[in-house]
């Protein structure tokens, strides 16, 4: 049973990145990995999965798709590939076309929702300091700022924006304040 404080990523979220972005790129280590830590990553996802699982998760991810890489770039490049890769599916393309209708400042203002059928602790939120500018709050980053702003960057990209640019401006504990912004 799960507690009401307790941080939760959800299935899909597990499901979109292990069996769709990532489907037959991990090494053999890393899967065995992730199945001791209880991931089986080959068969349907649980309906959640605590954040205590989520985070190791992917820093055994980021350790085996970019070993070379600094962990920043690492999880940045991994949040612009959950982005990518999963609107190369049929529901994917479905959401891309949505997103392209929206229109990246449309698409920044719904993000919100998004984080929140991920997991239940994310929370964002928006302030507009332009047309196409905006502080970008995320309460939770687990520690991985640089994951979501490859997310912010490469959605704001699937939705038409010219030269999206996310910048991280402050952490304070484990929330992240961006600058995000880009060409009209």
């Amino acid at each position: 049973m799960m507690l009401a404080d307790e941080r939760v990523v959800f299935g899909n979220t597990f499901d979109g990145l292990f069996r769709i972005a990532l489907e037959g790129r991990l090494s053999t280590g890393a899967r065995s990995a992730l199945k001791r830590m209880g991931l089986h990553i080959d068969q349907q996802p649980l309906p959640f999965y605590p954040a205590s699982v989520w985070r190791p998760s992917l820093d055994i991810v980021v350790k085996d798709l970019f070993p070379d890489l600094h962990l920043e770039d690492a999880y940045r490049l991994l949040g612009q590939k959950m982005v990518t890769d999963v609107s190369e599916t049929v529901l994917g393309r479905g959401m891309l076309a949505v997103g392209r209708a929206l229109g990246p400042r449309r698409l920044l203002m719904r993000m919100n929702h998004n984080f929140r059928n991920a997991d239940n602790y994310v929370q964002m939120q928006l302030t507009q300091l332009a047309p196409t500018a905006y502080e970008v709050l995320i309460n939770e980053t687990l520690g991985m700022p640089s994951y979501y702003q490859g997310i912010i960057e490469a959605a704001l990209e699937a939705a038409g924006a010219r030269e999206p640019h996310v910048q991280r401006m402050s952490m304070q504990g484990s929330s992240c304040t961006y600058r995000v912004e880009w060409r009209s």
